[in-house]
């Protein structure tokens, strides 16, 4: 091939087009994981081989470049609450289920899922799951407040807050734990959160889960103030929770008894 031909090929290849090619393969993402393998524990799940789910996940969580995707944390998240709530007596004496070590390590991880899908792309794709671990962990967290481990119940809806950061009913009780804690600035400033959500939002777009705990919440905080002798505080409360919750019975009862 003469000179003259080979540039004449060399350069008739448009600049736009080549530069294009290479931006296009330094921007394009790396295989975390092969889809075989995520797809190995989505089936390894499904069949309820949690143990198998463990050990696996958490190999990739480990490595310095897998533990970037977010599924293998969640894929911990739903074995652990598998574990939660199997019936193997051996399965969950293995893993203190009664202890809810299981339920608090698939928080964990979820919570763990939900930072690292910055771009939300699988958080959307696993509500169902999200809204049955809440579930669980409203009915744990409500079991502390009533035996009175506040310090207990309130790790929960720490938890609640970072399964979904616009929850106004987890971060109502957060800062009403903490109320009950006697620490008055921090309660302050978890209600401050709360109540930017409950106006701009106007409950909408909550869950069942997180409709009931709302609930519960107004109930019990009104409560709360009531036994310290805050009404102005119940007051700014209320005015928020005629919108949202009136016409709820225990709500209503609650308003009633501290002449709301």
């Amino acid at each position: 091939m003469s000179l003259a031909l080979l540039l004449g090929i060399l350069f008739s290849i448009p600049v736009s087009s080549a530069f294009g090619q290479i931006r296009e393969d330094e921007e394009e993402e790396p295989i975390l994981i092969k889809e075989s393998e995520l797809n190995q524990l989505l089936m390894w799940h499904v069949d309820g081989k949690y143990e198998k789910v463990l050990y696996k996940a958490i190999r990739y969580t480990e490595d310095d470049e897998q533990k970037k995707h977010p599924l293998p944390y969640l894929y911990m998240a739903k074995a652990y609450l598998g574990v939660h709530n199997s019936d193997d007596p051996d399965l969950r004496e293995s893993y203190e289920v009664d202890k809810l070590k299981a339920l608090k390590n698939a928080l964990k991880y979820a919570g763990k899922f939900v930072k690292k899908d910055k771009e939300q792309e699988y958080v959307p794709k696993d509500l169902d799951f999200m809204e049955e671990l809440r579930k669980e962990t409203i009915i744990a967290a409500e079991t502390e407040m009533d035996n009175e481990k506040y310090t207990k119940a309130k790790s929960y809806y720490k938890y609640l807050t970072t399964l979904d950061k616009e929850d106004p009913g987890a971060w109502m009780m957060f800062g009403t734990v903490y109320l009950t804690l006697k620490a008055r600035r921090d309660a302050d400033k978890a209600w401050e959160t709360a109540k930017n959500l409950l106006l701009d939002q106007q409950g909408r777009g909550l869950t069942e889960g997180q409709r009931d705990l709302l609930q519960y919440a107004f109930v019990t905080t009104l409560e709360r103030l009531d036994a310290l002798g805050d009404p102005a505080a119940a007051r700014e409360w209320i005015s928020i929770g005629d919108d949202l919750i009136g016409g709820d019975r225990e709500y209503e009862a609650v308003k009633r008894s501290i002449g709301g």
